[in-house]
């Protein structure tokens, strides 16, 4: 596919269930589906408001509402609605204000994890508990490594996508290589193939994410560790060893320092556990999680 009709193609997916809604700040993206409790999702990076009706879809089944703002520099959020971690907080605030949502299960994944943690520090009177999927929790010196750099820029992730439709499954290794996902289980069910494509180009195009991807670099490099004995809501982590993207410390960190903390370190997975072996398990601790803790 031509430069052209891709980055629009991709521009149109990024924004297909998109909504948006006025501040004093400035204009928020978002998503909203489902309805009944809330989940807040703090998507990683890079990604955007478009992550949460690809992978949380399941639990409207369950009667949840999952809401998922592009934070402050990805897809049609500005930077300037929040360039620091207590800044995004606050953004999460203001954003829930405008809605008048006021009790939200927050549900943090790889580079959402500081936000929602100073979110729920901040202002645990809208938080009903903390999910940490896979999240940053502590100061993370990234290194880009040069799959990242392409994955980065709108030639190259374009040059890799065509690429991914002529060696279909050597880059589905790849990709899953990358997750720490094991493949061999992967492939076996079509839905779940799909879900590892839709990984990588929820990625794309990188020029609507760069501003938020990069922050959250600088935001991470520079980070104070958290006070975790501040944390005064219900919460649950999920982590796994097999996890290639962040060190197995940002599980075992909150989990030995928030008091009460669930923590289900999980063997298989990596960073994408929605599709490995133990995706029903964990799919359903969370919601075993949250029933509990409606109040």
């Amino acid at each position: 596919m031509r430069f052209k009709k891709w980055f629009n193609t991709m521009k149109k997916e990024s924004y297909k269930d998109a909504r948006f809604i006025d501040t004093v700040k400035g204009k928020i993206h978002y998503t909203d589906i489902g309805e009944g409790h809330v989940i807040l999702h703090s998507h990683g990076s890079p990604a955007g408001a478009d992550t949460g009706p690809l992978f949380l879809n399941n639990f409207t089944k369950s009667g949840h509402r999952i809401i998922t703002p592009s934070r402050p520099g990805f897809l049609g959020t500005g930077l300037c609605l929040g360039e620091s971690i207590e800044e995004q907080a606050d953004f999460f605030k203001d954003f829930l204000d405008e809605l008048k949502v006021r009790k939200v299960f927050i549900h943090a994944w790889s580079g959402g994890g500081p936000p929602a943690i100073a979110f729920a520090m901040k202002y645990p009177e809208y938080v009903n508990g903390l999910i940490l999927f896979c999240a940053v929790s502590h100061r993370w010196e990234h290194k880009i490594s040069q799959f990242e750099k392409m994955i980065l820029s709108d030639r190259g992730i374009w040059i890799l996508w065509n690429l991914s439709k002529i060696f279909k499954e050597s880059f589905r290794k790849k990709n899953a290589t990358e997750l720490g996902v094991d493949y061999h289980f992967v492939k076996e069910k079509h839905g779940r193939v799909e879900m590892l494509d839709k990984f990588f180009e929820m990625t794309a195009p990188p020029s609507l994410r760069n501003a938020g991807s990069f922050n959250d670099i600088k935001n991470y490099r520079e980070m104070e560790s958290f006070d975790f004995s501040k944390v005064k809501v219900p919460t649950l982590i999920f982590f796994s060893p097999s996890d290639n993207q962040l060190p197995i410390s940002n599980g075992d960190l909150p989990a030995k320092e928030i008091a009460g903390a669930e923590y289900f370190r999980f063997t298989y997975g990596g960073h994408m556990p929605m599709i490995d072996r133990e995706g029903e398990l964990i799919n359903q601790r969370m919601l075993d999680f949250m029933k509990a803790k409606i109040k």
